[in-house]
């Protein structure tokens, strides 16, 4: 079966790469690079600027008409689609990266010792990212946005509110408390999925060197100080699920023992479910994505693939189908049994 390709162009790095500062493009890319290669959301994400300053008004599809016919000299009633209006909102993430000037003055490569530094603050706000992603919550967190797995949390809930359409979230059978994990497909683009971010932004982050600062390095109550190197980095973006069809939940896989674990034939129906197979991904975590690159090593089954042609850094992926795989490791082993 042909490969078939994520999103071609507007990711949160090619949005970066069309930036037009020169000047501060090299460290939005460095920042856009760490995000991708630390969450597989990113890597396949298309981004675009929000409608508003900081959200995204849009509408969703809840009825499709049927259309009639008509002989010569004869009409046809109208008919009309059904929608109904939703807003998706944009989470701020931000941290601060302080190294010791001195430490940081006495490297070999100061400039690259600092932004190895940075980049572990870098990924710690990607992991959090991923988490919004997935398990976003504004009930727990009012600054956040409802993430996937929060959204489709119900056996018998219908995309888009559409009662013809067949559910979106399936269950491999699991019933065992906090012992179960779920696979994700989502198809990205426009009038799909999307990702989101402030427009006067560059694809929502900012990175902005304070430079020299003198830092507390224990209670103000008797304070030591330190001069330091500080880095100020902020990501605001948010999820568009504009159809809701283009997102399918497999849950309820029990994550040890034999039984109600990964089955293929649950992930071949909810590829099914999705309108169109273009621009689709597949998403598991770490146990229920070896069981699946197991299953590919076994050459007699037609259903995976692993090539060497990889993703974007030229990693191996497994495929489904020809659907590309990311391991997403932010998806729980804990999950709550779906219902």
């Amino acid at each position: 079966m042909a490969t078939i390709a994520t999103v071609g162009v507007n990711t949160i790095l090619d949005v970066i790469n069309n930036y037009t500062s020169l000047d501060d493009k090299g460290k939005f890319i460095w920042a856009a690079n760490v995000l991708s290669r630390q969450c597989p959301f990113f890597m396949d994400m298309p981004m675009k600027p929000s409608n508003q300053i900081f959200s995204n008004i849009g509408a969703r599809v809840t009825y499709m008409p049927t259309p009639g016919t008509r002989g010569f000299n004869e009409g046809v009633a109208p008919t009309a689609s059904h929608s109904v209006q939703y807003s998706e909102g944009i989470a701020m993430i931000e941290d601060y990266s302080e190294i010791d000037k001195t430490l940081c003055d006495v490297q070999n490569n100061p400039a690259q010792w600092r932004q190895e530094k940075d980049g572990i603050k870098l990924e710690s706000m990607t992991q959090k990212a991923e988490d919004l992603i997935i398990y976003g919550s504004k009930a727990s967190d009012p600054n956040a946005w409802n993430g996937i797995l929060t959204r489709f949390n119900s056996l018998t809930s219908r995309p888009n509110g559409d009662a013809t359409w067949p559910y979106n979230v399936l269950s491999a059978g699991g019933s065992t408390p906090a012992t179960v994990a779920s696979i994700l497909v989502i198809g990205w683009g426009e009038g799909k999925i999307f990702g989101i971010y402030p427009p006067n932004l560059p694809a929502g982050i900012q990175v902005r060197d304070l430079g020299e600062v003198t830092v507390v390095t224990n209670s103000l109550a008797s304070p030591k100080y330190m001069q330091a190197y500080r880095t100020f980095m902020g990501l605001y973006f948010g999820i568009n699920i504009e159809d809701e069809r283009y997102v399918q939940r497999i849950c309820n896989h029990e994550v040890t023992g034999a039984s109600n674990i990964f089955d293929p034939e649950l992930l071949i129906t909810a590829v099914n479910r999705v309108p169109k197979r273009d621009n689709l991904v597949i998403y598991a975590n770490r146990t229920l994505k070896t069981q699946m690159d197991i299953q590919a090593l076994n050459k007699s089954n037609g259903f995976y693939t692993q090539k060497d042609d990889g993703d974007i850094f030229g990693r191996p992926v497994t495929r489904f189908q020809g659907i590309p795989v990311r391991q997403a490791d932010m998806l729980d082993d804990t999950e709550t049994v779906v219902t």
